[in-house]
């Protein structure tokens, strides 16, 4: 995953960079922003960037002044310089500061996508201890596994990572094992519509964030399980288990466990009990004929519907409509 500053005094551009990169086939996992080469130097001490992307004129810290000050103390991110015509007589200074690329503005999405993927080319050429796109691999497993509540397949994601990492010293590890247990958590986070917060995982050991990871997702996905559960019901009566299961992110023998303990009830039973219900609704269309009204909820058996309905309300679905003075 990939963490790109754009830095420019101009917020149109870094706006349009910004959306741009959203856009490509990169993973991307942060894209942080600075108006000058002072704002940049602050957030690159604080923060570990993959590429910097930055124009040369600007108040305060030019780009050449950043790129120097970032050799000077050993901040060693690909750069892209970006910048107008007038300013290309700078581009043998910045290569002296070891940047990657130098872009004529404005720069089209294609332009960009060419220059970026030469630039992550060189730099996982060049001896880099973990490749951006095996990085990006290592993340998608545990971030599936997590997703799908598949607790083997965690098991054997947290393994991956391991083994990727083994044989580094203990010091670059451990840096790249918060990385990638971050870029996870999220990835999680994203998923789930809310953030899982990072600062509880710098206070333990990989092993025992895997399990906190873990339990956080978990227990935020069973949160309100009945009410997403309903609401897709409602929406579509007819859908199956398979398909519901597919848009909450759960396997389906693990859905039917969780929802047996969270709600006390089956969960076949409880779509029966919503089918009937948006049947009951349904059969006051006058429009509507009772047949149609039992595909719309999931029935492609008369005789079947018509046994639930009766079941349900004492009376066939022919008898309910019967009372209400509408027709078959």
């Amino acid at each position: 995953m990939y963490k790109i500053l754009l830095v420019d005094d101009e917020m149109v551009f870094r706006k349009g960079i910004g959306a741009m990169l959203r856009k490509s086939d990169f993973s991307i996992g942060q894209i942080s922003e600075a108006v000058d080469g002072c704002e940049a130097m602050e957030l690159l001490e604080k923060d570990n960037f993959d590429i910097v992307i930055t124009d040369i004129r600007m108040p305060r810290m030019d780009g050449l002044m950043l790129c120097k000050c970032m050799r000077e103390r050993g901040i060693r991110p690909a750069v892209v310089i970006m910048s107008g015509y007038d300013d290309f007589k700078y581009a043998q200074t910045a290569i002296q500061y070891g940047v990657s690329d130098y872009v004529l503005k404005p720069v089209s999405q294609k332009k960009l996508a060419e220059v970026l993927k030469e630039v992550i080319r060189k730099r996982e050429e060049g001896g880099g201890l973990l490749k951006y796109s095996e990085m990006d691999r290592l993340v998608m497993g545990l971030t599936q596994a997590l997703w799908n509540q598949d607790e083997a397949a965690w098991r054997e994601a947290g393994a991956k990572v391991r083994e990727s990492l083994a044989g580094m010293g203990h010091s670059q590890k451990q840096k790249l094992l918060q990385e990638i247990l971050l870029n996870t958590a999220d990835k999680i986070s994203e998923r789930l519509g809310e953030s899982l917060s990072a600062d509880e995982f710098r206070e333990h050991g990989f092993e025992e964030n895997l399990a906190l990871l873990w339990e956080m997702a978990s227990n935020r996905k069973r949160h309100g399980l009945l009410e997403q559960v309903r609401e897709y019901l409602l929406a579509d009566p007819a859908m199956s288990q398979e398909e519901l299961c597919k848009k909450l992110g759960f396997s389906s023998s693990h859905f039917s466990s969780i929802f047996k303990e969270k709600t006390g009830k089956k969960f076949v039973d409880y779509r029966t009990q919503i089918r009937m219900e948006a049947a009951r609704q349904k059969l006051c269309v006058p429009s509507r004929t009772i047949t149609q009204v039992a595909a719309e909820v999931g029935y492609s058996d008369y005789s079947h519907f018509s046994s639930v309905f009766r079941k349900y309300y004492g009376k066939t679905p022919a008898q309910f409509r019967e009372e209400r003075g509408l027709g078959l």
